[in-house]
């Protein structure tokens, strides 16, 4: 069953990951790194992330790496070739600070 999430509807009020229930902020944990992944893709364009499959087919674990990919529609799409199955349809991921891919790098000291 392919999940189709407004992923607005799952932050708080100040665009943040959700605090609690610990499975809705997993699963929106979940959502934040493909949108990490798709969103700096241009429409058309696809990636493989190391985010793990999810999906149970004859109840053993997949083995697959989920992809993304950034349809034309705008939404970023998640999949697994290798149990061929959808997982997400995203939307709403534009304005997220996940949107522009991973952060830059910080400086860091030793101290």
């Amino acid at each position: 069953m392919t999940l189709i999430v407004d992923i607005r509807h799952w932050l708080t009020d100040d665009r943040s990951l959700p605090n609690g229930p610990p499975r809705l902020r997993s699963q929106a944990l979940r959502i934040a790194s493909l949108i990490e992944y798709g969103g700096p893709l241009q429409q058309l364009d696809g990636r493989e992330t190391l985010v793990p499959c999810k999906r149970r087919p004859n109840r053993k674990p997949c083995l697959g790496l989920v992809w993304v990919m950034k349809r034309t529609d705008d939404r970023i799409e998640a999949f697994c070739f290798v149990c061929k199955e959808t997982e997400a349809v995203i939307s709403g991921w534009q304005d997220t600070e996940w949107a522009e891919g991973p952060m830059e790098p910080a400086p860091m000291t030793d101290d």
